[in-house]
């Protein structure tokens, strides 16, 4: 009889006990995490102080950041790093210089474990001006980081290493060709010339990736290799060309042209770019469109005409009486949705 009361104020004991450890157990990761918050948030300060106080303010908070460890400053720097430029960079390059964390920039730019070199990639551009281990992973066996160093290249970078950009146009991972874009269209005028070239001789997949680079980057170089493709044989060629010429100063018979072309693809992008170019005296041409055997073709004419203002609004209100009934259909339709009364 006296056994079960014992068994039992054991068994209540140790619930109690349990439940006490797990309420201080629960209470101690609460106060780390806490100080957690507290340290990324001191971080947080000195590094804001870093970039943007004068340079005395930002030397004694550089001073400051250097005390903690490595594992803890590169994550938030590496935030920073993708969205930064100007005087910003320069002294977030001079932090790292700094306190010492080039160290472990390197150790991740050589790790083998790919995660570890695709972080290394985003924070590569860090190191000195000229450091080849800021371009090295372009080369790198795994995909996502040659995409995330592609993505990572200062324009300088970008522009010195435009022909193996040109090259990841064609690669077989359209995370590359993505990267690749986008640092080509960052580089600029730096990678204009390996680009006019390679528009201008080449005929791989790569070359729709280049024409879209292209399309982003007014430079009059760009102009013959835009032209091969705009009279080219592919029609998807042909479009992206088409939107391209939307950034010349003289691409109106281009445009006139396309506007006729036999593939629909080219003749709704002709009417897009047109509405880029501000084109205001191909409204007659684009007008024609409305009747067109493709609803694509039709939809993009009367987005086109949209954005022309009173031109655009005129050419829409004549073919209301149009023959064609995909045409009257199209205008009705446009000019209902500017809200012009048309009756």
């Amino acid at each position: 009889m006296g056994t079960a009361p014992t068994e039992l104020l054991v068994a209540g004991l140790v619930a109690s006990s349990m439940a006490s450890l797990f309420v201080l157990l629960g209470f101690s990761l609460d106060v780390a995490r806490w100080r957690a918050r507290r340290r990324t948030d001191r971080i947080h300060a000195t590094l804001a102080r870093v970039l943007l106080a004068d340079e005395a303010g930002a030397e004694t908070a550089a001073e400051r950041l250097a005390r903690y460890r490595p594992a803890t400053i590169i994550p938030l720097i590496q935030r920073l790093a993708a969205d930064l430029d100007g005087e910003a960079m320069e002294r977030l390059r001079a932090l790292v210089a700094s306190a010492a964390l080039d160290r472990h920039i390197r150790s991740r730019v050589g790790s083998r474990r790919w995660r570890r070199r695709a972080q290394g990639a985003g924070l590569a551009n860090l190191l000195p001006h000229g450091d080849p281990a800021r371009t090295v992973l372009l080369d790198d066996p795994h995909p996502l980081v040659r995409a995330r160093c592609a993505e990572a290249l200062a324009p300088a970078d970008a522009g010195a290493n435009a022909a193996r950009l040109v090259e990841l146009l064609d690669d077989e991972v359209d995370a590359d060709k993505f990267a690749a874009q986008g640092a080509l269209i960052h580089a600029g005028t730096l990678a204009v010339d390996t680009l006019a070239d390679y528009l201008e001789t080449g005929n791989d997949d790569g070359i729709r990736w280049a024409l879209e680079v292209a399309a982003n980057t007014p430079d009059p170089k760009l102009i013959p290799g835009i032209r091969r493709h705009l009279d080219g044989p592919d029609p998807e060629r042909r479009a992206i060309a088409t939107r391209a010429v939307a950034i010349w100063a003289d691409g109106v018979a281009e445009l006139r042209d396309r506007l006729e072309d036999d593939d629909p693809r080219v003749r709704a992008a002709a009417a897009d770019a047109v509405a880029l170019a501000g084109a205001e005296a191909l409204a007659a041409n684009v007008g024609r469109l409305l009747g067109d055997r493709s609803w694509i073709v039709r939809e993009r004419a009367g987005r086109s005409l949209a954005s022309m203002g009173p031109t655009g609004v005129m050419t829409l209100r004549i073919h209301l009486d149009d023959e064609d009934g995909y045409a009257r259909d199209m205008a009705r339709q446009v000019l209902d949705t500017l809200g012009v009364v048309h009756a």
